[in-house]
């Protein structure tokens, strides 16, 4: 890509306010913004957008937000202004998914599914599995069937649910029938200061999570047991701080061989890509009660 005199004087003042405002990454926001809004048949307007956009950006509003679509995970995901953007800390869901086995025509659920970005890069990897994104909030639910929509034409295959997890009869279809349940739900204290573009611009209910964060997190697990198939699989996504108060509660709702793994590949400057993961055991009810076999 060749820019004029004019477009370089503007990356460069561009990428000083940047880094002056704070942005935590600076030089790949800044190659998005040049790719969106400089490579135009009209100069002078792309530069006006562009130089909006890099305002915007310096006002901590997130980029996804700005430029409205995301790259994850090899596919291009509409977002915008009230739904929580994916960050490629969640692949590293689909990079274990590698690691198991799942049958053919598997039930996956995809909860707190946000934009649809798990959910969806599981169907790409996967096509012989069922996937359903579930969410309750109707603005990101709009970004999820638009997105399953968009990612239909590509040939992958999700449905959309909308559902509350606190409601366990919206999900009695399920019961006793999914092989994997994946989630990126909340969970952030109440209280804690983020970096502006979650603290300020991201909606608060896909952020925060009760006292110490893990409020949603809890009722995941409880819904996820009745849920899953003998031996199968939850997956959580979380802070690393977390990690040993999710495996406690995985444990006392009687999942077995359960970790926390943490990927640095995938993590940036904002914190770890972390997961917890815990397969249904055969010999505990939801009450964590054994079961005389």
């Amino acid at each position: 890509m060749i820019l004029d005199n004019v477009e370089q004087e503007a990356v460069s003042l561009a990428r000083q306010l940047l880094e002056e405002a704070g942005v935590w990454d600076s030089e790949g926001d800044l190659k998005c913004l040049v790719d969106r809004f400089l490579v135009r048949a009209n100069k002078k307007q792309a530069l006006d957008e562009f130089m909006i956009a890099v305002d915007e950006r310096c006002n901590r509003i997130p980029l996804g937000h700005i430029v409205g679509t995301v790259a994850f995970d090899e596919m291009s995901l509409v977002v915008g202004s009230g739904v929580f953007i994916p960050r490629a800390h969640s692949t590293i869901i689909h990079k274990w998914l590698g690691d198991i086995q799942l049958g053919r025509g598997a039930q996956v659920l995809d909860l707190c599914a946000g934009s649809g970005a798990i959910g969806l890069g599981i169907a790409r990897r996967r096509p012989d599995l069922i996937v359903t994104c579930v969410e309750l909030d109707e603005v990101a639910l709009q970004y999820l069937s638009r997105n399953i929509a968009r990612m239909a034409v590509k040939g992958i295959q999700a449905r959309a649910l909308r559902a509350d997890v606190h409601d366990t009869s919206a999900f009695s279809r399920f019961a006793g029938q999914v092989e994997l349940i994946v989630a990126n739900p909340p969970y952030v204290p109440e209280g804690l200061e983020l970096l502006p573009e979650w603290n300020s611009h991201h909606p608060p209910i896909s952020v925060y999570s009760g006292g110490d964060g893990l409020e949603l997190i809890r009722q995941i697990i409880s819904l996820g047991v009745d849920l899953l198939i003998p031996q199968g699989w939850l997956v959580i996504e979380h802070g690393e701080e977390q990690g040993q108060a999710v495996r406690q509660l995985f444990e006392q709702h009687g999942l077995t061989d359960v970790r926390t793994v943490v990927d640095q590949l995938v993590s940036d400057s904002t914190g770890s890509s972390v997961i917890s993961v815990g397969r249904r055991s055969t010999k505990f009810s939801n009450q964590g009660a054994e079961i005389n076999e």
